[in-house]
Formats: structure tokens, sequence, C-alpha cells
């Protein structure tokens, strides 16, 4: 009897020990598979700074080339002279369901506001996938999923032909506050992403370089009504397209 028991202490604290490696082997590893990044995003007439921290999960069992993950991305945009336009899909597109990207335009639906110097601060939820071609570059997309976004009321110029009367031409907006990744025009508020290759120059350090896909969004204060009430809208967008570079960092990497 004491044998059996012995025995069965022995074998659970060998279970309890390879568990607790285990789990001190996890946490090791995740300390090892995120990173921060800092960067910067120029355009025409604009451009954003960019903070993130990501954490990338590696697919398979033995090379794990393939990473995806999740994070967190702080983007600082400022624009000059910009045109926003009409925003939701109802107006914009004939399709509203996640093929609207592949929907033509309804130009006739599109009305514009213009703003000097636009500002839009944005805090997103990102996803995130990356793909590790050689032992020191790697390919990357992300986009923001959901979030929230800051910033100063802006002083803003109607400009459209079909502005129905009694209405002043000069308004307010701010940014909208609750951003939603919904797919193209049915998205909600400000969401970036980003295409970049990346080159590891040593364990901790890396630059990336590639393109960004940033939508920045106001919301007027009032409803603004076009062609005799046909169009109500209070949300306008500007789609940036901006070269980005970045430097990554991985702070528990030796």
């Amino acid at each position: 009897m004491r044998t059996t028991c012995f025995i069965a202490l022995l074998i659970l604290s060998l279970v309890l020990s390879a568990q607790a490696q285990e789990a001190a082997k996890e946490k090791n590893n995740y300390r090892y598979t995120n990173y921060f990044d800092l960067g910067g995003n120029i355009g025409d007439q604009q451009a954003a700074g960019v903070l993130s921290w990501v954490h990338l999960h590696g697919i398979g069992h033995k090379k794990q080339r393939l990473k995806i993950g999740y994070g967190i991305r702080f983007t600082s945009y400022v624009g000059a002279n910009k045109w926003y336009t009409t925003a939701p899909s109802r107006y914009t597109s004939a399709r509203q369901d996640p093929l609207t990207i592949f929907s033509s335009t309804i130009d006739n639906n599109i009305d514009t506001i213009a703003t000097v110097t636009p500002q839009v601060n944005l805090i997103n939820l990102s996803i995130n996938i990356e793909y590790r071609v050689w032992r020191s570059i790697d390919l990357g997309f992300n986009i923001d999923a959901a979030g929230f976004s800051f910033g100063g009321k802006q002083k803003v110029n109607v400009l459209s032909s079909s502005y129905d009367g009694g209405q002043s031409p000069v308004t307010y907006a701010k940014p909208t506050s609750f951003n939603l990744l919904l797919t193209s025009d049915n998205d909600i508020g400000s969401l970036n992403s980003e295409f970049f290759i990346r080159y590891w120059f040593s364990a901790k350090f890396g630059i990336r370089a590639g393109y960004s896909f940033l939508f920045t969004e106001y919301r007027t204060e009032d409803k603004l009504s076009f062609d005799n009430g046909r169009i109500e809208n209070d949300r306008y967008r500007l789609k940036s397209s901006m070269f980005l570079l970045a430097v990554t960092f991985k702070p528990f990497n030796k």
C-alpha cells in the first residue's frame, strides 16, 4: 500500500512538474513572440504617426513561417486641404454586404465636405498576418478591427450642387467616435491597414517599409440634406494611400 501511494505521488509530482515546465515554456514563448512598432506614413499633403504592439502565434509545429496574431495600434493623422465624401454604403454602393468592395460607386449620391486641417487620432485593435519568406525577411498585412477615435472640432465647407436650400454652406464636424471593420464602405469610423516587407538586422531590431491605406471619418453636427431630402447624411470619409516606414523592436530577444 505504501509502495502504491509512493508511486502515485511520484507520478503526480512528475505530471505537475511537466505542466509547470510547459506553462513556463508557453509564458517564455509569449515574451518572444510579441513586438513594438514605431513608424510614420507620408502621402500627398498628409502624414500619420503610428505606434503599435503586436503578439503573433506561429502556425504549424516546425518552421512556423506563417504567423497570425492580434495587437493594438495608435494612429495620429494630419492633412491639409482635404475633401471628405459621403461614407455610408447605402448611398455609395448598390449593395451593402461584404461584396460591397467589388461594387461600383454611385457617383450621383456622393457629396463632399472640405476641411483645411483635418486631424484624427485613432486607437484600434488590429488583426495581423505575417509570413517569413527567408530567415531575416517577413511579408505582412494588418488591419484595424475595432476601436475609437478622437480629435478637435473642424469647420467644414459643404460642396455639392444638390445641397438643399435653407442650410448653411459652412458647418462643423468631429471624428466619428466608434470604429468598426465591416469591409469597404460598410466600415464605420477610422481604420488603418498596411502591406509591408520587413528586414530583421538583429534579433531585437527590424525595419519595414510598405503601403498604408487609411480611412478617416468625420461626423457633422447635424445631418445634411441633399436632392430634396432624398439623401440625409452626417458621415464623411477620406481614403488615404501613403508610403510607410517603421522600426520594429522585440524587447525580450537577446
